[in-house]
């Protein structure tokens, strides 16, 4: 006889699209990419890994728990790492697909490396497939208005301890409070919900789980392009990055990469809101290389599929007559 997880019939809960099939159906499902790491360090147990400087604190807090030794290594001006990385037998290297600008690169590295000694971090490369590799860690929070969520492909066995369902719902205030308000409104719940995360492991909620079943992932995937291709079409000629737009699909956002002071605080008081990749890797980067330069002068612009052409339009309009005043009207 058929059983079903929920009862029938009795009061709706929040009415939501017909579910499908996770994007990625056969990865194991954490509450945080950063528990997945955690997990896949307990079963692979690496001598040391190799990390790059230019990376958040968060996916560092399991190799100082669990005390592996940390090899950082710089990144050159593809964003690959320098010729000093040679990793030893039991030692891992940790990759970042950056914006979800870089399957170039990471077929450069899968090349390049031992693949069963490379893990990819796709934390901003959701569209970006698992590479044949010991791992591919993703954060698809970074993508979807979802309250948590950490998704890990790999060969070996990993353990993903049950997690309490009450922790997502303290984290959804954030979610409801913009549709509800605005963003403003929802700011410091947001703030909230950052500080619960913890690098231990744990699994993916029901209801994070049912809310990436409702996700139209392509339709989500178009927009992202549409809107990116479009910022750089209007904003190319500024920006710096040198990033491959003919190759972009599903990026994180638009990458804006120009030495003009004030634009992010310029952009705020539009209410055009742009997060920091990483200030606290400042510690550790070269003060020369192109990391510097992305922790201090670069705007990440959003392209994400809440947005189409209008939003874009006034993006390329608010940073164009802050960078060229002369020229408007």
């Amino acid at each position: 006889m058929t059983k079903f997880s929920d009862a029938i019939g009795g009061y709706f809960p929040l009415e939501l699209p017909r579910l499908q099939a996770h994007f990625y159906p056969n990865l194991a499902l954490f509450s945080s990419a950063r528990g997945a790491f955690y997990a896949l360090l307990v079963s692979g147990k690496p001598d040391a890994v190799w990390v790059p400087r230019y990376i958040c604190d968060a996916m560092l807090s399991p190799l100082e728990t669990l005390q592996i030794p940390v090899k950082y290594y710089s990144l050159d001006s593809q964003l690959m790492p320098d010729s000093e990385v040679v990793p030893a037998e039991n030692e891992w290297v940790l990759w970042v697909n950056y914006f979800g600008l870089c399957d170039v690169q990471e077929q450069k590295m899968l090349a390049r490396f031992n693949p069963r000694q490379l893990i990819l971090d796709h934390s901003q490369a959701f569209y970006s497939p698992p590479g044949d590799c010991l791992a591919t860690l993703y954060s698809p929070r970074k993508f979807f208005g979802v309250p948590d969520g950490g998704l890990l492909a790999t060969s070996l066995p990993v353990d993903v301890p049950q997690t309490d369902p009450l922790v997502s719902l303290n984290r959804s205030a954030h979610l409801l409070r913009r549709l509800a308000e605005n963003a403003e409104s929802g700011f410091a719940a947001y703030q909230q919900a950052e500080e619960t995360f913890t690098q231990a492991p744990s699994a993916m909620s029901q209801l994070t789980e049912t809310l990436l079943k409702t996700i139209d992932y392509q339709q989500c995937r178009k927009a992202r392009n549409e809107n990116f291709q479009f910022l750089h079409q209007h904003l190319g000629r500024f920006n710096e990055a040198a990033f491959d737009n003919v190759t972009a699909d599903g990026a994180l956002c638009y990458p804006f990469l120009n030495r003009t002071s004030g634009l992010r605080q310029f952009l705020t008081n539009e209410r055009i809101y742009t997060p920091s990749y990483w200030h606290d890797a400042g510690c550790r980067v070269r003060p020369s290389g192109i990391e510097s330069d992305f922790i201090h002068h670069l705007i990440p612009l959003p392209v994400d599929q809440r947005y189409g052409i209008a939003e874009m339009e006034f993006i390329v309009e608010k940073v164009a007559d802050f960078l060229n005043p002369s020229a408007g009207g």
